[in-house]
């Protein structure tokens, strides 16, 4: 009889311990996610890899930011110690008095962006939408969370334009391409 009680209670203690680990897999798991905006600063890397920019003479990749994007704390934070393609990335800040972006080839454009109608439209780089307002319609590249899922939307025309090329492989993973018309 003493037997089966003191099973009982190991049993009931393993079956709640045994619950507990159950209910505390979940919030594990969130705590070990990387937050959004590690995960935006790694798409905009990602893409970076399989597109070729307009050909510019630099030895490395300038990263310009404007209107606080999401992503621009991780990637001023690591892009000096990545290289894609070879090449070298720096980043900057660009104020909204800036009068030009040529030295920028990728700008990352957030929603608090205070740039001019026209120094944005006429940008020849690649442009990331990462947070403003208007979508496509002004950049090749717009990130978005869907189910909370990190994508991006491509306008192949405003990249054509720009003579920026991107891969198939990278086509592939886009959430939506609007094509030229």
């Amino acid at each position: 009889m003493k037997l089966n009680i003191i099973t009982a209670v190991v049993l009931n203690v393993m079956l709640l311990m045994g619950y507990m680990f159950y209910a505390a897999a979940p919030a594990q798991a969130l705590m070990n996610q990387p937050e959004e905006a590690s995960l935006r600063a790694a798409v905009v890397v990602g893409i970076l890899r399989y597109t070729q920019l307009p050909n510019r003479e630099n030895p490395s990749i300038l990263i310009c930011a404007s209107g606080q994007p999401s992503s621009q704390d991780k990637l001023q934070q690591v892009s000096p110690s990545l290289k894609v393609n070879a090449k070298k990335l720096n980043f900057k800040i660009v104020e909204e008095s800036a009068k030009s972006l040529s030295d920028c080839d990728l700008l990352i454009i957030g929603g608090k962006n205070k740039l001019s109608a026209t120094l944005l439209a006429n940008y020849s780089g690649l442009s990331v939408c990462d947070g403003c307002k208007t979508g496509l319609k002004t950049s090749v590249i717009e990130l978005i969370n869907k189910n909370n899922r990190i994508g991006f939307n491509v306008n192949l025309g405003l990249a054509s334009k720009n003579n920026i090329v991107f891969s198939s492989s990278l086509l592939e993973l886009a959430n939506k391409i609007e094509r030229p018309e």
